[in-house]
């Protein structure tokens, strides 16, 4: 059966302007400088989209690639949607997106992601979510629970997928904890609810993350804009003011 990310490619980018274009909005999308971004890999993809071929299988072998060489995800994705926003000024489609990124859950080396991880995301998973909030209530601590969710049907997640990433960031730096991936596409975190600087982190949260990809230096026409994000904050069940 064929999906969307079996569609051939029918457009023939030049090959020389795709190439630079790709590599300078990944280099800016925070590419790690201890790795060399050109590979056999970055040539399949090339040659799917100058070739008329078919973008999945370039792009799984990418996946693998970049899964070998310990990118991580966040910068993983922007290059693979600096991909077709280069070539054909559009993202990767999502279906693409899930095989991409079950392909590199796979590929990860063992050892790679901390214990807890979630596989899919790369974030801390509910389960370790779970676990710190058991350990926080019982020491008798206040603890408040941030909920991000990105405002997305469940259908199109998987497109947005770089989105949640770069929310996630957005949300460690505004709040000093970790994100975790609580499924469907929702993000959460754990705060303390005497902390007297809490509504000022709530409100460095709401501010829309910056994407990579977007503004001057980023792909020619811009990247599409990120969806909204919706912040819930609660009081965490079996957990007491000091």
């Amino acid at each position: 059966m064929r999906t969307e990310c079996d569609t051939t490619i029918t457009t023939q980018p030049d090959r020389d302007r795709l190439r630079g274009e790709w590599q300078r909005v990944t280099l800016r999308a925070g590419w790690p400088a201890r790795v060399a971004w050109h590979s056999d890999a970055v040539e399949q993809c090339l040659d799917a989209f100058v070739r008329n071929g078919h973008a999945h299988t370039a792009c799984l072998a990418l996946a693998r690639d970049r899964a070998a060489a310990e990118i991580p995800l966040d910068v993983a994705l922007a290059e693979l949607d600096a991909l077709f926003l280069c070539g054909l000024a559009h993202s990767a489609p999502g279906a693409l997106v899930q095989a991409y990124l079950s392909t590199r859950a796979r590929a990860n080396p063992p050892g790679t992601l901390p214990p807890g991880t979630d596989p899919i995301t790369e974030l801390p998973s509910a389960a370790l979510l779970q676990q710190r909030l058991a350990q926080r209530a019982a020491a008798g601590e206040h603890v408040r629970i941030v909920v991000v969710r990105l405002e997305v049907p469940e259908s199109l997640l998987w497109g947005h997928l770089r989105h949640l990433l770069l929310t996630a960031r957005h949300l460690e730096r505004a709040l000093g904890d970790l994100a975790y991936a609580v499924p469907p596409g929702r993000l959460m975190a754990l705060l303390d609810g005497d902390d007297p600087e809490l509504p000022d982190r709530l409100d460095r949260l709401c501010r829309a993350p910056v994407d990579p990809l977007d503004g001057p230096g980023g792909v020619p026409g811009g990247a599409p804009r990120m969806p909204r994000s919706s912040v819930r904050l609660t009081t965490a069940p079996g957990t007491t003011g000091r």
